[in-house]
Protein backbone atom coordinates (compact mmCIF):
# COMPACT_ATOMS: atom_id res chain seq x y z
CA UNK A 1 0.00 0.00 0.00
CA UNK A 2 1.47 3.20 -1.00
CA UNK A 3 1.62 6.43 1.41
CA UNK A 4 0.64 9.84 0.39
CA UNK A 5 2.26 12.93 2.37
CA UNK A 6 0.91 16.08 1.44
CA UNK A 7 3.86 18.94 1.31
CA UNK A 8 1.78 21.85 1.27
CA UNK A 9 -2.04 22.78 1.36
CA UNK A 10 -1.44 25.02 -1.09
CA UNK A 11 -2.39 23.58 -4.28
CA UNK A 12 0.10 26.11 -6.21
CA UNK A 13 2.85 24.40 -4.31
CA UNK A 14 1.32 20.88 -4.72
CA UNK A 15 1.36 21.19 -8.37
CA UNK A 16 4.66 22.45 -8.65
CA UNK A 17 5.91 19.30 -6.47
CA UNK A 18 4.26 17.07 -8.82
CA UNK A 19 5.99 19.13 -11.99
CA UNK A 20 9.33 18.35 -10.54
CA UNK A 21 8.33 14.68 -9.24
CA UNK A 22 7.74 14.33 -13.21
CA UNK A 23 10.83 16.29 -14.06
CA UNK A 24 12.81 14.13 -11.74
CA UNK A 25 11.50 10.53 -13.07
CA UNK A 26 12.73 11.99 -16.61
CA UNK A 27 15.79 12.68 -16.06
CA UNK A 28 16.73 10.13 -13.93
CA UNK A 29 15.21 7.37 -16.51
CA UNK A 30 17.11 9.11 -19.09
CA UNK A 31 20.29 9.42 -16.98
CA UNK A 32 19.76 4.97 -16.20
CA UNK A 33 18.79 4.37 -20.23
CA UNK A 34 21.88 6.44 -21.28
CA UNK A 35 24.06 4.24 -18.67
CA UNK A 36 22.30 1.06 -19.75
CA UNK A 37 23.08 2.38 -23.40
CA UNK A 38 27.22 2.34 -22.61
CA UNK A 39 27.09 -0.21 -20.79
CA UNK A 40 25.81 -2.48 -24.02
CA UNK A 41 28.00 -0.95 -26.25
CA UNK A 42 30.81 -1.62 -24.33
CA UNK A 43 29.72 -5.38 -24.13
CA UNK A 44 28.92 -5.67 -27.44
CA UNK A 45 31.41 -3.73 -29.60
CA UNK A 46 34.12 -6.23 -29.03
CA UNK A 47 31.85 -9.52 -29.68
CA UNK A 48 30.76 -7.18 -33.24
CA UNK A 49 33.97 -6.93 -34.14
CA UNK A 50 35.25 -10.45 -33.76
CA UNK A 51 32.57 -11.73 -35.51
CA UNK A 52 33.22 -9.42 -38.27
CA UNK A 53 36.99 -10.71 -38.31
CA UNK A 54 35.61 -13.79 -38.79
CA UNK A 55 33.15 -13.43 -41.51
CA UNK A 56 35.94 -11.86 -43.37
CA UNK A 57 38.21 -14.17 -43.03
CA UNK A 58 36.32 -16.69 -44.75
Amino acid sequence: MEEHAILSERLEEQLKAIEWAKAEQERLLKKKGERLSKELMEKMTPFILNQKKKSQSK
